[in-house]
């Protein structure tokens, strides 16, 4: 969360806490426990059904720094994409920063591909 599209919010830890209380019947919550109970993954995910199409937006997905590369993320998105398959969905969709080149390389990893470019205008 950024309104700059540069750097995060000082309390970003709050607003995301908060945004997971305003989950509704539209989006889901993935979490991703260690064996001792911590929290080691989460991800948020919307369901949009339209008239003509169908999809899911990976709103969110964050992966404890020391999980990285362990198979995780992948097992995440994997049930993601089950899910959105049993939902009847046509695509899954997310948003990446520009820069931010090792998610990149991990949803290319997983079959996803730079179909759009998104622009924004800050109206602050």
């Amino acid at each position: 969360m950024s309104d700059d599209g540069a750097d995060w919010h000082h309390d970003l830890d709050a607003r995301f806490v908060e945004d997971l209380r305003a989950l509704d019947d539209d989006s889901s919550l993935l979490v991703a426990r260690a064996p001792d109970g911590g929290l080691v993954g989460a991800a948020i995910v919307e369901w949009t059904v339209g008239r003509r199409v169908r999809f899911a937006t990976l709103a969110d997905l964050t992966i404890e720094p020391a999980q990285r590369s362990s198979g995780l993320g992948a097992q995440m998105v994997a049930e993601i994409e089950r899910e959105a398959r049993h939902r009847g969905m046509q695509w899954i969709f997310l948003e990446s920063g520009k820069d931010n080149r090792r998610a990149h390389a991990f949803f290319e990893r997983h079959a996803f591909h730079e179909i759009s470019h998104v622009f924004g205008k800050a109206l602050t």
